[in-house]
């Protein structure tokens, strides 16, 4: 596998991931059916591709970004749709996970360096 279809495939399960977070707000403690169903589903499928994507990409980054990305979105999410306040605690967090994960991505690790 290529290391672009790789990145295809961690993104496309990063994403499905963002999209069971959001749902899993409706299943109300997975007593309401049909959302929990859809969000078993959809995190079902999200642990498929980034299995995938493992194949090419290192598991402590493609972690590191999966969970960066998680928590950022979904703390934007609870902002604006959800009307859900961020403390100047919060804020600094989340600019220490986004330099974090950012840092990762672009530098990688050795391992990706000598391949």
């Amino acid at each position: 596998m290529k290391k672009t279809k790789a990145k295809v495939l961690f993104l496309i399960a990063v994403l499905l991931e963002l999209i069971g977070n959001f749902i899993i707000s409706y299943t109300e403690g997975f007593t309401n059916p049909v959302p929990s169903v859809v969000c078993f589903l959809i995190y079902a499928l999200s642990a498929v591709f980034f299995g995938f994507s493992l194949k090419e990409i290192n598991l402590g980054i493609a972690y590191a970004v999966w969970s960066g990305v998680g928590i950022i979105f979904l703390a934007i999410v609870s902002v604006t749709w959800f009307h859900l306040p961020l403390t100047t605690a919060d804020i600094i967090g989340l600019v220490m996970i986004t330099v974090g994960v950012v840092g990762m991505d672009l530098f990688g690790s050795k391992e990706e360096a000598d391949q």
